[in-house]
């Protein structure tokens, strides 16, 4: 009886080790995903030197690729985020092969990109050139990417732009678009016709903002959008 039972209980405790041992294993996983999540879209902050904690805001949508050459179009960070989740579990990304400590596999931004900044200009970058001098600008002692101390909240935004929008160009000429790619057109078009200048268009407010918790909000100024990016640095 007592070798019976003795029999049973390590039986039954094998059972439980395998079912800890099991427990951990998804939740090293699931710890694993997320961390690459993180690294990946802060990474991806860091690049353009924008973010809650940065100097400007991407304007979505946005293009990313993959170390596999791969790329996918994103609509906001929830996308973002959702689809390099997406890659890390279907291309089966484990640590210490090749995976993502050291960044091998961290995705990146696609050119062009559009950020704004707290002034209510918006950059069009095309160029690797161009995105360096944008990130040069933006200076990490003052709450930009990586700075890592208070303010700093990696992979998320500050807000993100609504579209419709009205745009004003140096010749006060002002034109509406409805997406990025509007944007981008309409920015192209009026340094096409000025040559020798490479505008910044600016909003002509009130925008509409949609912050980080989903949250609309009316911006009427720029003192108004300059205050909510100092919100977020914190």
């Amino acid at each position: 009886m007592y070798r019976t039972f003795i029999k049973s209980f390590g039986f039954f405790a094998i059972l439980a080790f395998a079912g800890f041992f099991t427990s951990c294993q998804q939740e090293d996983s699931v710890t694993s995903v997320e961390n690459f999540v993180l690294q990946s879209t802060t990474g991806m902050e860091d690049q353009c030197g924008a973010g809650a904690a940065g100097c400007y805001e991407l304007v979505f949508p946005i293009s990313i690729q993959f170390s596999d050459s791969t790329t996918t179009v994103v609509g906001s960070y929830v996308e973002l985020k959702q689809a390099i989740r997406d890659w890390f579990v279907a291309n089966d990304i484990r640590p210490g092969h090749g995976g993502h400590h050291g960044g091998i596999n961290k995705p990146r931004l696609v050119l062009p990109i559009q950020v704004i900044t707290d002034e209510g200009e918006i950059i069009t970058i095309e160029t690797q050139e161009e995105l360096r001098e944008l990130r040069a600008l933006c200076n990490p002692g003052q709450g930009g990417p990586g700075n890592g101390g208070p303010g700093h909240h990696g992979g998320e935004p500050c807000f993100t732009i609504s579209f419709p929008l009205t745009v004003s160009f140096p010749d006060s000429s002002q034109v509406v678009v409805n997406s990025t790619e509007e944007l981008r057109d309409a920015t192209r078009t009026w340094n096409q016709n000025n040559p020798g200048q490479h505008v910044r268009p600016r909003f002509v407010f009130p925008i509409t903002v949609t912050l980080s918790d989903g949250t609309q909000v009316v911006v009427n100024s720029r003192a108004e959008l300059r205050a909510l990016k100092e919100d977020c640095r914190g």
